[in-house]
């Protein structure tokens, strides 16, 4: 079973909340599949399932934007 990290980045002064699948850098040499998930307000989780792909050594990498899932949910509206 492919290792799983999280972690947030700064952003703004908020939190970005991302999730890698699997080793970066691969040690297989392959690209990082980097999932991007619709939104505004859908976090990542209907993307899960592609985790799997990191069983083939490709690292999975999911986020939620500002706003939506695991990371921050500012009242600003200057950010939309």
């Amino acid at each position: 079973m492919a290792t799983k990290s999280e972690e947030t980045v700064p952003f703004r002064g908020y939190r970005t909340w991302y999730q890698v699948v699997g080793e970066l850098p691969a040690t297989s040499g392959k690209l990082p599949l980097l999932v991007l998930h619709g939104g505004p307000g859908v976090p990542h989780d209907y993307l899960e399932d592609l985790s799997g792909l990191a069983a083939d050594e490709r690292a999975v990498v999911f986020y939620d934007q500002i706003g939506c899932g695991n990371s921050d949910h500012p009242d600003d509206g200057d950010l939309w």
